[in-house]
């Protein structure tokens, strides 16, 4: 039986400078992207989206601008990283979504309001957006595991959505820090942690 009725993919933080191999932040993440061949299983997952008409929110990181954090007296250490490294510097190459990956809006995709920490809810607009279209199931992937995912994760949950978790279409900063996310967190707020073949499949 298809469980995409009333059902989004939210899908975070698929940027160049993240999962391509030129990327700037590339290396910090490449033994986990390899490890769960993660964006071989997010490639799968998309195609299949569009296969099945299922829509895709973009859930991105606000970009790097030399003003972005002037002025500010609140800094987390992933705002003192992204100034540090220009992390997703706004006009470039980096701040791209990976090629293939873009949104389909003929599929419904939709891009809201970027985070600036690390919760694709908080501050943006995409309670909203889900709630209009009558969408009470989140399927959730990208990056990082342990950081954007699981506190949007978290939040759908607190929200009352139907959470879905997917633990090959993922990466963090090491194997151990994935591991621990997908198998010992992830479990303790989602109605279902899975992999994007047994996902699709239920389509």
């Amino acid at each position: 039986m298809s469980t995409s009725k009333n059902t989004a993919i939210v899908l975070i933080d698929v940027y160049n400078d993240f999962i391509h191999p030129k990327g700037k932040m590339y290396a910090a993440l490449e033994a986990s992207l390899v490890e769960r061949d993660t964006i071989k299983h997010i490639q799968d997952l998309v195609a299949a989206a569009r296969q099945h008409r299922v829509p895709i929110y973009y859930g991105l990181h606000q970009p790097y601008t030399p003003k972005a954090f002037d002025g500010w007296s609140h800094m987390q250490a992933v705002h003192e990283t992204q100034k540090e490294s220009k992390g997703f510097e706004e006009g470039s190459w980096g701040a791209k979504i990976l090629e293939g990956l873009e949104p389909d809006y003929e599929n419904g995709d939709v891009v809201f309001n970027k985070h600036w920490t690390s919760s694709s809810f908080q501050n943006t607009d995409l309670d909203f957006l889900l709630r209009q279209r009558d969408i009470t199931k989140v399927v959730i992937a990208g990056l990082t595991a342990n950081n954007c995912v699981e506190a949007t994760a978290r939040y759908a949950y607190d929200l009352g959505y139907d959470v879905t978790l997917l633990s090959d279409a993922t990466a963090s900063w090491s194997i151990e820090q994935t591991k621990a996310a997908t198998d010992l967190i992830w479990p303790l707020f989602s109605k279902k942690v899975t992999t994007v073949n047994d996902y699709i499949a239920s389509l």
